[in-house]
């Protein structure tokens, strides 16, 4: 079983589509004016419009990226609203998993992660 698809609900399609895709840099599928489908590694990221505002939940989207410190650079300079750098959040012993996180318009949680061998191992 694999994970195939994430559905989040938007107040604006126009705006959340902008965000995926422009600022985080999601690749549009397929468009229509209440789904648009977007390419996030392999599953996709499927943005729903809803009537009024959207309910972000409790749901939150991990992006894993083989160089976490880049991606984070390379996102912030284009305009994702980070709330936090590049942090430990859990260890296997041997690396530290860093993540960082921020909410898109609609208030969706997202974090970027990815391994790194431990600051004491380096």
């Amino acid at each position: 079983m694999r994970l195939a698809r994430v559905i989040l609900r938007v107040a604006d399609m126009d705006r959340a589509v902008g965000f995926w895709s422009e600022t985080v840099g999601l690749e549009i599928v397929f468009g229509s004016p209440t789904f648009t489908f977007m390419v996030a590694g392999g599953t996709q990221l499927l943005l729903n419009q809803v009537d009024g505002s959207a309910d972000p939940g409790s749901t939150e989207l991990v992006f894993e990226v083989d160089d976490v410190e880049t991606e984070y650079q390379r996102l912030s300079e284009r305009g994702v609203p980070f709330e936090v750098e590049p942090r430990p959040v859990t260890t296997d012993g041997e690396r530290d998993l860093l993540a960082a996180h921020f909410h898109d318009p609609d208030g969706n949680l997202a974090s970027l992660t990815g391994w790194v061998r431990r600051q004491d191992q380096r």
